[in-house]
């Protein structure tokens, strides 16, 4: 059985090398278009990225992910972890105003919409867009989990494995994959 007070530095170590792996996987440019583009708008996902762990019974749990009193972070980071199925309900759709901040934090909007104050239809077609097609889940935590778990020694692995549950905390909603 596992005490939390005699393994805290091991899960220290852990936790923050997932948390560093799973900053450095947001970092990372994707291609759309030939065009090399950064992932991160404002940053605020990636900085609120943490770790924690606490006893429930004879287990220790330890989670990786964004604090619960952060729902809008939490909920965007549901999102970019596990992508957005299809839906056409537009009650479904992500929120125009969210997009909009987004497309003018990038630089999306049209010249013709930024001189004849066409941003919030330009975000509308976004977000709808965004609703019927869905997107790709990036699964940054994901992957910085399983890469730190290799990088570690067998006996690490074996005993994080027999006395830790892991639990990515991130909000699902039946929109999200």
């Amino acid at each position: 059985m596992a005490s939390l007070a005699e393994n805290r530095k091991t899960l220290d170590a852990f936790g923050d090398r997932v948390i560093k792996s799973a900053r450095a996987n947001l970092r990372k440019k994707r291609q759309i278009r030939g065009r090399s583009v950064n992932r991160i708008a404002t940053g605020n996902l990636r900085d609120k990225l943490t770790y924690n762990y606490f006893k429930r019974g004879p287990k220790i749990i330890q989670w990786f992910g964004v604090p619960a009193n952060d729902t809008a972070t939490r909920n965007y980071a549901d999102v970019i972890e596990k992508g957005r199925t299809p839906n056409k309900d537009p009650l479904t759709w992500p929120p125009v105003s969210a997009i909009q901040r987004w497309m003018e934090l990038k630089g999306l909007f049209s010249k013709e919409a930024e001189e004849n104050g066409g941003k919030g239809r330009e975000a509308f077609a976004m977000a709808r867009s965004i609703g019927k097609k869905g997107i790709v889940g990036v699964y940054y935590m994901r992957d910085a989990l399983q890469t730190e778990l290799r990088k570690s020694g067998k006996e690490f692995r074996e005993f994080y494995t027999r006395e830790i549950l892991k639990e990515l905390r991130l909000k699902a909603d039946k929109y999200i994959k």
